[in-house]
């Protein structure tokens, strides 16, 4: 999935899409910066399911609709952690 601008969201497009961009290069991050990202993640999902839901959409790229079906969490909610986590992301 490509990049796509978050509505609604307190960054900027060129902000969101710096974030985005260093998502892409996960595997590449030093150790601790993917540790930062992780715990972010986690405070922000509710549950494991949360978790591994936005996980999958910001890290694997992983669809929203297919990462739904897959955890049972709704579109609804992914969309809503996604949006929290550019927002709350230190860039």
């Amino acid at each position: 999935m490509g990049f796509r601008v978050i509505r609604n969201s307190a960054r900027t497009p060129s902000e969101q899409r710096y974030i985005w961009s260093t998502l892409e290069i996960w595997k590449k991050l030093p150790e601790k910066r993917r540790e930062e990202l992780r715990e972010l993640i986690g405070s922000i999902a509710d549950t494991a399911p949360e978790g591994r839901a936005l996980y999958d959409v910001l890290v694997r790229g992983k669809p929203p609709q297919a990462v739904s079906a897959g955890t049972g969490v709704t579109l609804a909610r992914i969309y809503g952690m996604r949006r929290e986590f550019y927002d709350r992301c230190r860039i």
